[in-house]
């Protein structure tokens, strides 16, 4: 789960890069970049704390 957080977080903001850049330009490239780190960083921590309650549960 952890490798899926990070490789998100590389993985989202290109490609949102990428699309935002075919269908609107420069400006929406950066949108789309941007969109993608949030998307990116909201996975990261949901598959976070997913792993905290997890590792509570056990204890």
């Amino acid at each position: 789960m952890v490798v899926v957080g990070c490789l998100a977080l590389l993985v989202f903001p290109i490609l949102g890069l990428i699309a935002g850049g075919l269908i609107a330009g420069r400006t929406g490239a950066e949108w789309g970049a941007g969109v993608g780190l949030i998307l990116a960083l909201a996975l990261c921590g949901t598959t976070g704390s997913m792993l905290i309650k997890a590792a509570r549960k056990r204890v």
